[in-house]
């Protein structure tokens, strides 16, 4: 554990992620450097000399179950592994937090079977709702449906790296239609409360800066910093806490979950680019906070394919 030869009984939080940032599974809520609360999921572990033993995935340690699925698609996945001996509060456990999976001495963490390796981006349809907000023009000749959890910070990334290229380049010029629709992971626990304020916001006609805020404070989303932000961005207080309060955004959010779950997208940020073909949108399901280059690779591709 960083060094330390601990023996006891240590508490742990395990993620299972991959090299573009997508969060793929996790053991429980994420916890703070250096901080002692005990977030939900966190799993007791006997150590001994700095060693201990573990299968991720596993009901029988209280643990949610492992979708291998998701990490057919995964681009080098790897463990990253929060460790809290008690006394010091919460510390990355291997190096800078990133534990390989091929090179695990102290933990076992994933099925044999999963493969290592990358492969292609896999097809999926999703709908198209009238009721999610959208950046351009609703007859663009391609979409770009993204589903993002406010508390991900890798969702926040392609948001400051990806979004203004996309936009200017594509958006701006009536070639690409931006849809945003919701994936709040169970493993963050203000995920929730930001969709809905950003829900909120979008009843107002101010979703896109909202969103830009609730990104920018990813770290520390609340009520009261919600209210703030709506205060910030001029909005009709009452109706605002009163969209949060009585959960006016349950069945938007109910419905972003079950297209993503039928679609089999179970990470963020995640976008399925496509022609809008009767109310759905079909194409390369792309997982993570890919370069720029990465998007606009797959957008020429399809511009320069006749429909």
């Amino acid at each position: 554990m960083n060094g330390a030869n601990f023996k006891g009984e240590g508490l742990f939080v395990f993620s299972i992620e991959d090299t573009n940032g997508a969060i793929l599974w996790a053991s429980g809520e994420f916890p703070k450097a250096g901080m002692t609360n005990l977030p939900a999921g966190v799993i007791r572990l006997p150590v001994k000399d700095g060693l201990y033993q573990v299968r991720l995935g596993d009901p029988a340690s209280g643990m949610r179950v492992l979708d291998a699925g998701p990490l057919h698609a995964a681009a080098d996945p790897f463990v990253r592994v929060w460790f809290n001996d008690g006394k010091r509060g919460w510390l990355p456990a291997v190096g800078e937090g990133r534990l390989k999976r091929t090179a695990s001495a102290s933990a076992q963490a994933l099925p044999s079977a999963t493969p290592t390796g990358v492969t292609t981006s896999k097809i999926v349809t999703v709908p198209l709702t009238d009721t999610s907000p959208s950046l351009g023009r609703a007859d663009a000749p391609l979409v770009l449906v993204e589903f993002i959890d406010f508390q991900c910070p890798f969702c926040k990334r392609a948001n400051n790296q990806v979004l203004p290229m996309l936009k200017k380049k594509y958006v701006d010029t009536g070639k690409l239609r931006i849809i945003s629709r919701n994936l709040p992971l169970w493993f963050h626990a203000n995920a929730v409360p930001a969709a809905q304020a950003a829900f909120c916001a979008q009843l107002q006609s101010n979703f896109w800066p909202m969103r830009d805020w609730l990104l920018a404070n990813s770290e520390e989303p609340g009520a009261t910093n919600f209210v703030n932000a709506a205060k910030a961005l001029k909005l009709d207080l009452a109706p605002f806490v009163q969209c949060l309060e009585q959960g006016t955004a349950t069945a938007q959010l109910a419905r972003d979950q079950q297209d993503a779950q039928a679609a089999g997208i179970t990470a963020t940020p995640s976008f399925v680019l496509g022609r809008p073909v009767g109310g759905k949108v079909t194409g390369p399901l792309l997982v993570g906070a890919k370069p720029a280059a990465d998007f606009q690779a797959e957008i020429e591709n399809l511009l320069a394919t006749p429909p």
